[in-house]
């Protein structure tokens, strides 16, 4: 490429446009992986910025939302990219991952049908200029496509519950198995026109900007999407640190130290006498992670002493409050959450180990730690990855291994953001 060439496609230009103007035939296409491209102002450019607002990452769909927004002028930041536009040919624009937060049924041969918590990657924010569809793959549990098919989009979904819980409708069905109806779905969305497709000289659909009408669509931007939830894919190559919660955990801790010593590992907690203030210091600075306060000085659970086991190929049995996991999330890690479920307080003070439990536990003891774990469960189940049911101490750790063994060998999915 000639320094001529480089430099055209290195200059960017700022476009004013009215918004008049634009209705006459401003068109869109490309996608978070490749950028928003534009036809008609002049060819083959890429959009920088909108108004202002950065199209990087941005859907085809986030873009089309963007540039219905009411403006009597517009500016347009664009660059020349041929080769980029020339490149949408052969691929699709869009591309990200998403976890579902409803039940769906297909009610045709193009519908996607999913679980409430399901993984579905979607390839496609605009098909053939279609606004409100999106085109997924499921998923299995190795991050595998299996089915493609047609879901509604974010905003269809969005504004959907957003109209039932305006109406009062919503009540408890969000979270649970209830499904939508097709016609349900399409009643809050109806359009002026239908949308307008042009097809382009490359053979591309592009959605022209004067399809809709804006005053059809309430941007619930700022709003957490009741429909998807965007998350990422993560790579674990080390064992995940494990965080047991429940009643009567230590000793079920000792027992999967002491019969698999090469698997489990208790954190260490770091000794340290210094100040309330410095303890919440290292908190705030994501050096540790939750403290307990003894006489005289404070035991603490620090990042380093966590990384130190899971380097050793371990998996790290965590001491720490239910209320500590958001800070290893904010510090990238991800533990194996169990909550051992006991029956009732009956069940707690029956149970009994010749090694591991020699201590009979009292019904006072025995109450209070049922009365807590009723609580841990009412308002941290969010983030427990497993469920073992109360039983006998070699019973609750063969589960507990289960769920770690199969736990560690799945794709980690977290949050990223909204869709």
């Amino acid at each position: 490429m000639s320094s001529e060439s480089s430099k055209k496609l290195a200059e960017v230009r700022v476009v004013s446009v009215r918004k008049s103007q634009m209705e006459l035939g401003v068109q869109v296409c490309g996608g978070n992986l490749c950028g928003i491209f534009v036809e008609r102002l002049e060819e083959d450019n890429m959009i920088l910025e909108y108004n202002s607002v950065s199209m990087k990452n941005k859907t085809a769909e986030e873009a089309y939302l963007e540039m219905l927004k009411p403006a009597e002028m517009v500016i347009f930041k664009v660059q020349h990219r041929a080769d980029e536009f020339i490149h949408l040919k052969d691929t699709e624009g869009d591309g990200f991952y998403i976890r579902a937060l409803y039940d769906r049924v297909a009610e045709s041969e193009q519908d996607l049908p999913f679980k409430k918590d399901d993984i579905l990657y979607v390839d496609n924010t605009l098909p053939k200029g279609n606004f409100g569809i999106w085109m997924a793959w499921q998923l299995d549990e190795n991050a595998q496509k299996m089915q493609s098919g047609q879901i509604p989009s974010k905003y269809m979904m969005d504004q959907e519950f957003y109209r039932r819980h305006s109406m009062g409708e919503l009540k408890d069905e969000v979270g649970s198995s209830k499904t939508l109806s097709a016609a349900a779905r399409r009643s809050f969305f109806r359009r002026k026109q239908k949308h307008k497709r042009s097809s382009s000289k490359d053979g591309k659909d592009l959605l022209a900007l004067d399809a809709i009408s804006t005053d059809s669509i309430p941007f619930l931007e700022d709003c957490v999407s009741l429909a998807y939830q965007r998350v990422q894919k993560v790579d674990c190559t080390s064992p995940r640190p494990v965080l047991i919660l429940g009643p009567l955990v230590d000793p079920v801790k000792d027992m999967l130290v002491r019969e698999s010593p090469g698997k489990f590992s208790r954190c260490v907690l770091e000794v340290m006498k210094a100040s309330q203030q410095a303890i919440e210091r290292g908190v705030k600075d994501c050096l540790f992670i939750d403290y307990k306060r003894r006489s005289g000085h404070f035991d603490v659970t620090t990042v380093a002493s966590i990384k130190e086991i899971t380097e050793k190929d371990c998996h790290c049995l965590l001491d720490i409050a239910p209320h500590a996991i958001e800070r290893l999330h904010s510090v990238h890690i991800y533990p194996i959450v169990i909550f051992i479920r006991y029956k009732n307080a009956k069940q707690i003070k029956e149970l009994k180990d010749p090694v591991y439990l020699r201590d009979k536990v009292s019904q006072k003891h025995s109450k209070e730690q049922f009365e807590v774990s009723q609580k841990i469960e009412q308002e941290y189940s969010k983030f427990f990855t497993g469920i073992v049911q109360g039983g006998t101490l070699p019973y609750i750790c063969t589960q507990i291994v289960t769920i770690v063994d199969q736990e560690q060998s799945k794709v980690l999915w977290t949050p990223q953001g909204s869709p």
